[in-house]
């Protein structure tokens, strides 16, 4: 081989590694490396084909290279699957083979093809057309063409990579422009990486402040704070208001990756603002309502309590005015419970807790008390089993009671009659357990599941003349939460259920514990 063809391959060579180096895409890229390889071997004509285009573009050089490129291209299907096998196709004469006749017409006698593989893969081929039959191609013209085939197989899976990238890239930006829900991305430096439309206007910017840190678009120390501690710390309870007054429900997501560098967190503000409003209306116009419903059912037992003043009543009477006081009562508990309920949302709920010293011992006995006559109507033996050693608790002993009582309640409710209900009041290992088990039908697994969410009842044939809301163990879970303790629930079916609330004797529920934290926070 001569120095100057030598020079004119080292030449190309290099032109096409500066090419794809420069990163101008394909349709720039490819009609200089077609140049560079049909001025380094005098080909004809020169052809790539590129099988993950679609359609498949035919890129081509020479002088009959059009004609050349186009044959070449009606048989590509055949070509790409003897290049998907890694080997070469050599047709010495045009002539002699009637499948590339019509490039001998086209004036191309001798057409080298080369697979354009990466990674294993195949990308598609590269065909050179000479106009002489049985055209040489020694070794360093052979060498010449492998480099050039795998410098190009590279370059279009590069391009491919970059084309899904960027169709990627835009589908998401198409994606969080058109979302309502701001988004923010912030990267392990807890620089902004993305930063959506919505999420500028929702933090009230007039830039993107994409590569800033996340303190300059957040300056709400809430947000600030659930970013520096994750999603681990339940950030669907957590709402912040902006400053034009719309609420939002923050979400954050942990981005992991093989590469701490990439690691980074997701901050999703869902706008609640209107549920908010239409939950607000709701628990407004059922709290008016509810208030409204206590003044008629006042008057109701006030004037049915007074008839027997009136007059003498017969049995029959007497019968109808146990049935309209029964009414009442049902109706009364229904109201209060439905307001207890509203009052005690984790979420929406305004109760404040009344702490004072409570006296378990007397309470539950009060409670006790109050249901010896419903039991006794249903032949059912009531018992307590109560502690005399019991503690005073800094507890809200009205909160408490109702939801004892609503216990108790349930536990007659449900209890066939000559069955026995124990409330019973003790402590183990430093809580205050307050439980009531019954000899009922007991509660299936995947029941118990469910008891103690709103509206929660349960279907048994057993039950249908049992009224209620549904809201009875909600507002006994909620009560226990608010003195930081659970309500718990222990059954199986047949053999009967023990229902308990669980309190810490520790932190806000000690005597003075409330008056010693206000006076450290003095």
């Amino acid at each position: 081989m001569d120095v100057q063809r030598f020079q004119l391959h080292q030449q190309v060579l290099l032109d096409i590694a500066d090419r794809i180096a420069s990163s101008d895409g394909l349709p720039a890229m490819l009609p200089m490396i077609l140049a560079g390889i049909r001025r380094a071997t005098q080909a004809a004509s020169v052809c790539i084909t590129l099988k993950a285009h679609n359609p498949r573009p035919v890129y081509s050089d020479g002088g009959s290279a059009e004609g050349a490129g186009a044959i070449i291209a009606q048989r590509a299907p055949d070509l790409l699957n003897v290049m998907a096998t890694g080997s070469s196709l050599a047709i010495t004469n045009t002539a002699d083979d009637a499948r590339w006749q019509a490039l001998d017409t086209a004036g191309v006698k001798t057409l080298i093809a080369l697979p354009l593989r990466a990674r294993g893969t195949a990308q598609g081929f590269l065909a050179l057309g000479f106009n002489d039959a049985n055209h040489p191609l020694d070794s360093a013209d052979q060498t010449f063409l492998a480099i050039v085939a795998s410098q190009t197989a590279v370059a279009a899976e590069n391009a491919a990579t970059l084309e899904a990238i960027q169709a990627n890239r835009e589908q998401l930006a198409a994606i969080l422009t058109s979302t309502a829900d701001p988004v923010i991305v912030i990267d392990h430096d807890d620089r902004i990486v993305v930063l959506n439309p919505a999420a500028q206007t929702a933090l009230g910017l007039t830039t993107s402040l994409i590569g800033q840190p996340v303190s300059k678009a957040i300056t709400a120390q809430p947000l600030l704070d659930l970013l520096d501690k994750g999603s681990s710390t339940g950030s669907q309870t957590l709402e912040w208001q902006n400053e034009e007054g719309e609420t939002y429900a923050p979400h954050v997501s942990e981005i992991e990756a093989d590469d701490p560098a990439r690691h980074g967190r997701i901050l999703i503000l869902r706008n609640i603002t209107r549920y908010k409003l239409l939950h607000d209306n709701q628990a407004e116009f059922v709290d008016t309502v509810l208030h409204d419903l206590r003044s008629p059912l006042t008057y109701m037992r006030g004037y049915a309590d007074m008839l027997p003043m009136v007059g003498e009543m017969n049995a029959r009477q007497k019968d109808f005015t146990d049935k309209i006081m029964a009414g009442i009562a049902q109706m009364t508990g229904l109201v209060e419970n439905v307001l207890d309920a509203g009052r005690l949302d984790p979420e929406t709920g305004y109760y404040e807790m009344a702490r004072d010293l409570c006296d378990v011992i007397k309470m539950t006995a009060e409670v006790v008390s109050a249901h010896v006559t419903p039991a006794e109507r249903k032949s059912l033996t009531l018992i307590a089993d109560i502690d005399p050693n019991l503690p005073l608790l800094s507890l809200d002993e009205t909160l408490l009671k109702r939801a004892l009582n609503n216990l108790v309640d349930n536990a007659i409710n449900y209890t066939p009659a000559g069955g026995t209900i124990t409330v019973s009041a003790f402590t183990r290992e430093n809580r205050l357990l307050l439980s009531v088990r019954d000899t009922g039908l007991g509660i299936s697994a995947e029941d118990q599941k469910k008891l103690f969410t709103r509206f929660k009842r349960l279907h048994r044939p057993e039950h249908k003349y049992v009224k209620g809301s549904g809201l009875g163990l909600y507002i006994v879970k909620q009560v226990a939460e608010r003195h930081n303790g659970d309500a718990l629930v222990e059954s199986v079916e047949q053999g009967g259920s023990t229902f308990t609330i669980s309190l810490p004797i520790a932190g806000a529920n000690l005597p003075g514990a409330a008056e010693a934290r206000l006076n450290f926070e003095r």
